[in-house]
């Protein structure tokens, strides 16, 4: 058996129906800073980054056609803290933005708001623990900070799979080893 190549994951790019739009967009909400753009065989793409050693992190490419269905399940943006969450879920309130999800992985805390062309974007946290996934537990996003880390801890502790973060981080780095 042969060994497997190993690859890194670093952009992904969407087709979509409306470029400045969904640019604008993602600037205002994620402070993501054009990085380039121009045409190309498929028409008009921006580069969108917030890290400055990479290039893009998401490229928008005109192409979809208006009225089609978004083929996305997430695009996944990390904040670091509970704060950073509940003012992306005030921001979607505040902005009418069709919220489809509030809840907790475990692991992670996630609000899944839609982008103006109806692409599911999830915005989380991490926790500090460990459950096997699949888990989705409400979560109540206008609760105290306390309340919140204290009902998600509860929780985790019951599932059987739990253990901390850095101790599951340990295991994978040991499987991703090989």
């Amino acid at each position: 058996m042969s060994q497997a190549l190993k690859a890194r994951f670093k952009h992904v790019g969407i087709h979509v129906i409306d470029v400045d739009r969904m640019v604008e967009f993602y600037q205002r909400w994620f402070g993501l800073v054009k990085t380039d753009e121009g045409s190309g065989p498929v028409g008009k793409g921006v580069f969108l980054s917030s890290d400055p050693t990479e290039h893009h992190q998401i490229v928008f490419v005109a192409g979809r056609e208006p009225g089609s269905k978004s083929i996305i399940n997430q695009l996944s943006f990390m904040v670091d803290g509970l704060p950073e969450l509940k003012a992306y879920y005030k921001r979607a309130q505040d902005e009418d933005r069709k919220i489809t999800q509030v809840k907790s992985h475990g692991n992670s805390l996630s609000l899944y708001v839609l982008d103006p062309e109806g692409n599911q974007m999830e915005i989380y946290c991490d926790t500090p623990w460990y459950v096997s996934q699949p888990v989705s537990l409400p979560l109540d996003l206008t609760q105290s900070d306390e309340e919140i880390l204290a009902g998600v801890e509860r929780a985790v502790r019951a599932n059987p799979t739990f253990m901390m973060q850095d101790q599951w981080v340990k295991q994978a780095r040991q499987l991703m080893a090989g």
